[in-house]
């Protein structure tokens, strides 16, 4: 529904854009690396949870199963592009979605699930919405929420809609379909978490899948979470790639760059993205997939989601100057709040906060200039 509007306009290919055509062109760069960053940080989760599938399966080392789903990811993205990722995710989410749904069918009614959980796993932590604390965990959700409207491979889908009202209907049935799978896997991890207490948290649901389920379902089941988790991965790869070079590649490096120059850039940039995270995952094979998560919202979120709400919603009351120092300050001030040894999750409220006072301070000071101007050229 947030960018809907935008669908019938057909006049942006990238968030930054809209950043542009409100703020400049230097603010349009900044975000696009702020943004690309935080995407980044996701994909390195996306590898781990695709390597964990491996490692459980085959029982393969982490730097063999990395190699070979980084190689995965970028022939996924690099020969199949947009529309190769949306028609795979069509299969995937039905397959997806019916594999997750008799999965939670199993564990209530065969394996007598919730009678497990809830005899043996105490109230506090697992029952307990805010067992984190109520501004951590709110922030979580917050960070989340932001995280997705201010995320490239999410604005594509929408504007990909042949029409606003087709993707406001998209959107809908993707937010009703959210729920049933998220409440399934959290009961899987909560059931195994009692079973096979000392396995790492990535390996639950796989493991799950292999001993749990009839051998050929099974194997079905853990192909659908390979797929899901390496089309995710390839949408934001492609995002970055996308960002880089509409909105830093033509407008910064080579702005009389051909379509078929642009092509080979984005190429490179995908495979590029490919080795980095490698090389990160190798050497955080153990860490925790929905840190990485929720870190990537931050970083998306905070220079993206106030300046772009004002961009749409606000554009001819807020100054072009403005917008560059926002993007930047979000980021700035969640990156010290967590260097300085706070909660990192809160970060999200320091991050928006400080965007927000930002964009409308000096956009004021602007205007506050601007009349003492206006008040000393008319006395002269």
């Amino acid at each position: 529904m947030f960018y809907s509007k935008q669908v019938d306009k057909k006049s942006t290919e990238t968030i930054p854009q809209i950043i542009g055509n409100a703020y400049g062109k230097k603010a349009r760069t900044a975000s696009s690396i702020l943004l690309s960053l935080g995407m980044f940080i996701h994909i390195n989760g996306q590898i781990i949870a695709c390597a964990a599938l491996f490692t459980v399966v085959l029982g393969m080392s982490i730097t063999k199963t990395a190699v070979i789903v980084v190689s995965l990811l970028v022939a996924y993205v690099v020969f199949g592009g947009f529309w190769g990722s949306t028609m795979v995710g069509a299969v995937k989410t039905i397959l997806l979605y019916g594999t997750s749904i008799i999965c939670g069918l199993l564990l209530i009614f065969k394996f007598n699930g919730i009678r497990d959980i809830t005899s043996v796993l105490p109230q506090e932590p697992w029952f307990n919405l805010f067992s984190g604390g109520v501004s951590s965990d709110l922030a979580s959700g917050i960070s989340t929420i932001v995280g997705v409207l201010s995320t490239q491979t999410y604005f594509q889908a929408i504007m990909a809609g042949k029409d606003s009202k087709t993707s406001r209907r998209s959107a809908f049935l993707v937010a009703f379909l959210v729920f049933p799978i998220g409440i399934v896997c959290t009961m899987i991890g909560m059931y195994m978490r009692i079973h096979y207490p000392s396995i790492a948290p990535s390996e639950a649901f796989p493991l799950f899948l292999m001993n749990y389920l009839n051998p050929v379902f099974g194997g079905v089941c853990i192909a659908t979470v390979l797929i899901s988790s390496i089309a995710t991965g390839a949408g934001l790869t492609l995002g970055i790639a996308t960002m880089f070079v509409r909105d830093i590649y033509v407008q910064c490096i080579n702005k009389k760059a051909g379509d078929k120059k642009q092509l080979y850039i984005l190429r490179g940039t995908i495979i590029f993205i490919g080795i980095m995270t490698l090389i990160i995952v190798i050497n955080n094979k153990d860490s925790m997939i929905l840190n990485w998560g929720f870190l990537s919202m931050i970083f998306r979120a905070t220079p993206i989601f106030i300046p772009v709400v004002a961009a749409i919603f606000f554009k001819d009351k807020i100054r072009m100057e403005a917008g560059i120092y926002s993007i930047i300050a979000g980021p700035l001030a969640s990156l010290i709040w967590i260097l300085l040894g706070f909660e990192k999750m809160n970060s999200i409220y320091i991050g928006l906060t400080i965007s927000i006072f930002v964009l409308l301070g000096m956009s004021e000071l602007f205007r506050f200039r601007q009349g003492i101007h206006d008040t000393g050229h008319s006395k002269s």
